[in-house]
C-alpha cells in the first residue's frame, strides 16, 4: 500500500472576481472542493458576498456578540454553492473576515477565541505558522489578507495540489507556494 504524502498550498486573489472565477472553474473540474478554504475581510453588514446577504442571525435566531454568519442563502450564491461551510466572524483588529472550508473556518475560529488584547495580526501569523507555512510567508498572507485580498488554502496530494496550481495559475493567483502539511 501507497501512503501518499499530504501537502499544503496556499496563494492570494487580488480581487473577489478572479478567486469566484477560479473557485468555480476548479469545481467545475471535479475537484474535490472540501479540500478548499477561502479566508478574506468583509465589507459591511448587509453587503453582499457572492450573492448572499451577510448577517448576525440565522433564522429568526440571534448570534453571539461580535459573530456574523452567511445567512441559509449561502447554498445557492457563488460563494456557498462552491465552498463547504462557508460563515464569518468578526475579529478584533482585523474586522470581519468571511471563511469556507475546514482550514479557513478553523484558523477564524481559532483567531475569534484568542484574547482582545493581542494583536490580531501577530495571532494570524502564528495560526498560519501552525498549518505549517513560513513565517516569511505567513507575514506576507497576513499582510495580503489585511489589504483585502482573498486567501486560499488547498490540501491534498502532490497531483491534486498540482491540478488546483494548474486553474488557479490561468485565474491570476499570486504568491502560490507549497507546503508540507503537518501531521495531525
Amino acid at each position: 500500500m501507497v501512503v501518499s504524502e499530504q501537502r499544503r498550498a496556499v496563494g492570494v486573489f487580488s480581487d473577489r472576481q478572479q478567486a469566484e472565477q477560479a473557485l468555480n472553474e476548479l469545481k467545475a473540474s471535479n475537484f474535490s472542493m472540501d479540500k478548499v478554504s477561502l479566508i478574506a475581510k468583509e465589507t459591511e453588514e448587509g453587503d453582499q458576498l457572492g450573492g448572499t446577504q451577510v448577517s448576525e442571525r440565522i433564522g429568526n435566531q440571534n448570534v453571539e456578540s461580535g459573530t456574523a454568519v452567511v445567512a441559509d442563502a449561502a447554498t445557492s450564491s457563488a460563494w456557498g454553492s462552491v465552498l463547504v461551510g462557508l460563515g464569518s466572524l468578526a475579529i478584533p483588529g482585523l474586522g470581519p473576515l468571511i471563511a469556507a472550508g475546514s482550514v479557513g473556518v478553523a484558523l477564524v475560529t481559532t483567531l475569534a477565541g484568542i484574547g482582545l488584547g493581542t494583536l490580531a495580526t501577530g495571532n494570524l501569523v502564528k495560526a498560519l505558522t501552525d498549518l505549517g507555512i513560513s513565517q516569511e510567508s505567513a507575514s506576507a498572507y497576513a499582510d495580503s489578507l489585511e489589504q483585502g485580498d482573498y486567501l486560499v488554502i488547498v490540501d491534498g496530494t502532490q497531483e491534486e495540489i498540482g491540478r488546483a496550481e494548474a486553474v488557479f495559475s490561468n485565474g491570476g493567483i499570486q504568491n502560490w507556494a507549497i507546503y508540507n502539511s503537518p501531521q495531525v
